[in-house]
C-alpha cells in the first residue's frame, strides 16, 4: 500500500512538472478520453458511454491525464460505479460557452467533501488527482465544478469559454 502511494505521488509530480510545457493544439476529446479509459484498470464491469463525437479543444497531451484522474476518482471513491458517461452540451443561457460533463452512477460527493474536493492533499488517496485536474482546467482557461446531488453519483462539469482572453478559440465542434 505504501509503495503504491509513493508511486502515485511520483506520477503526480511528473504530471505536475508537465503543466504548461507543451504547446497547445486542438485535441480530439473523444480520442483523449478513450486513451484514458485504456490506461484505467478495473473498468471491465463498468459501462463507458462516449458522447463527445466531433469535439476538439485547445489543450495538450495532459488532457488524457485530466480524464484519467476523473475515472480513477470514480473507481476509488464511487463505491458502486457501474456506469461512466461523458458528453457535452452548449450552454443554453450563455451561447459562448460549452459544458463538458463527466458523470458516474456511484455514491456521489457529500456537501462537506465538495467544499474541499479540488484542494491539494485532500481526500483518501494521494490528494493530488482532482487537484491536478483543477490545475489543468485552470491552465486551459476552463472552470470545473462538481455539480451532482449527493447520492446520485458524481458529476463534474467543465465550462469551456468559446474564446479566451487572448482571442483564441478554445473549442470547435465538427462532424
Amino acid at each position: 500500500m505504501a509503495c503504491n502511494q509513493i508511486a502515485k505521488i511520483f506520477d503526480f509530480a511528473s504530471a505536475y512538472e508537465m503543466l504548461g510545457v507543451e504547446e497547445r493544439t486542438y485535441v480530439d476529446v473523444e480520442k483523449s478520453f478513450e486513451e484514458a479509459v485504456a490506461l484505467s484498470p478495473d473498468l471491465s464491469s463498468v459501462e463507458v458511454v462516449n458522447e463527445r463525437h466531433g469535439l476538439m479543444v485547445l489543450a495538450d497531451s495532459q488532457l488524457r491525464q485530466l480524464f484519467y484522474n476523473l475515472i480513477d476518482n470514480s473507481l476509488r471513491h464511487g463505491e458502486k460505479v457501474s456506469r461512466i458517461k461523458i458528453y457535452y452540451k452548449e450552454d443554453e443561457s450563455e451561447k459562448d460557452k460549452l459544458k463538458l460533463v463527466y458523470e458516474d452512477n456511484g455514491v456521489g460527493v457529500s456537501e462537506e467533501a465538495r467544499r474541499n474536493l479540488f484542494r491539494e492533499g485532500y481526500g483518501r488517496g494521494t490528494g493530488y488527482g482532482l487537484y491536478l485536474t483543477a490545475k489543468l482546467c485552470e491552465m486551459y482557461g476552463w472552470e470545473i465544478q462538481e455539480t451532482c446531488e449527493y447520492g446520485k453519483g458524481a458529476q463534474f462539469t467543465i465550462t469551456i469559454p468559446k474564446i479566451n482572453k487572448k482571442g483564441e478559440q478554445l473549442y470547435k465542434i465538427g462532424q
